[in-house]
Formats: C-alpha cells, structure tokens, sequence
C-alpha cells in the first residue's frame, strides 16, 4: 500500500506541475530480449525499450519491467513505465512538456512538496547525467523521519523532459546508501533515442 501511495505522491505531484504528458514516439515499449554483449561469454543484462518516450534501460538483475501503465490518479501525467525491484522498491519513468530547465523543474517539484508531507528543503540536489545527457538528480524522505525515500531525475531532451522517479517505501534509513547506489547504476544505464 505504501508503493502505491508513493507512487500517487511522485505521480500527482509531477501532473499538478504540467498537466499533461508528453508521448515522444508511437505506442509502449516492451522488454527486449536478453542479449550478449559483444565479446563477453555472460548474459547482458536484460534490457527494457520505452516507445512511447524513446529511452531503454538496462534492467537490474531480479528487476522487471511494464511499459506504458495507465494512471487514474489526479493530475496524472498519463501513461508510465514502472520498474520493479526488491520488495519495497520501484521505480517508474515518464515525460512530460519541456520546462525552461531541469533544475527550474527541480526547483517546482521542491515548491509543490511543501504541501506534502515532505521537508520543505530537498536532502539531495546535484547534477548527473542520464544517457549521457546533462540532468538533475533530486531526493528526500518523506515524512523526514521514518519515511519512503524518493529520489527522481529529470532531463531534456528536444521539447519534453524525462522524469525517472525511484522510492523505497520500507522506511529503513540504513537501505538509503544502497538505494542511492542502485538509482545511479540504473540511470547509468538509461540510453536516450538520438
């Protein structure tokens, strides 16, 4: 229940900002085939294709994937791609229209968590880069104290932006340096449509 409470935050949150969401290309994406990397005798990992916003994912091992989920909540952004992890774990991309930058996305994402039961401050705002494009990576627990942790990543690209939102609803504060540790290596992992 707390995923989908998280995901209703992250989702309603990201639709009061824009409205509306942005679809970049054709219908949803499935999961392709595992594949080997070129001159390595192991299995790839397998790798997810989002056709509706144009990136694929390599998938961490135990990780699923849904392309293109339906959202009825408010303000909902329209259709998601959700990544499943370990229990408690999820992850789920979207886009949505380009706003001026990242970091002014960032900096409403902040404005709009005030009326949740989030800090007002964000714990985590730094520059990353998804698929080689620059973007911003934002994070904090919400409530402060015991709660989920949400971490989300924006990027640009043409006229929309990317929105990559990871959460950790178990509330333990010692699983934060290794949920951090896994967003990053599955934004590492992002590849973005030239």
């Amino acid at each position: 229940m707390k995923v989908l409470t998280a995901a209703a935050i992250g989702l309603g949150l990201a639709g009061a900002l824009v409205g509306c969401s942005s679809q970049l290309a054709g219908s949803p994406g499935a999961s392709a085939p595992p594949s080997r990397a070129s001159g390595t005798t192991a299995p790839a990992a397998r790798v997810f294709t989002s056709r509706l916003y144009g990136y694929t994912a390599g998938l961490p091992a135990g990780w699923s994937a849904q392309p293109g989920q339906r959202w009825g909540g408010t303000g909902a952004p329209g259709p998601v791609d959700v990544f499943r992890g370990q229990p408690n774990v999820a992850a789920w991309a979207f886009a949505v229209p380009r706003p001026a930058s990242p970091a002014a996305y960032a900096t409403a994402i902040t404005q709009t968590a005030a009326q949740l039961p989030c800090p007002a401050a964000l714990q985590t705002s730094q520059a990353v880069t998804i698929g080689g494009v620059p973007a911003v990576l934002i994070g904090m627990r919400c409530p402060a104290q015991g709660g989920l942790l949400m971490l989300t990543a924006v990027t640009t690209r043409g006229q929309s932006t990317l929105v990559i939102t990871f959460e950790d609803s178990s509330g333990i504060a010692s699983a934060e340096q290794a949920d951090r540790t896994a967003f990053r290596e599955f934004l590492a992992g992002i590849r973005l449509r030239a």
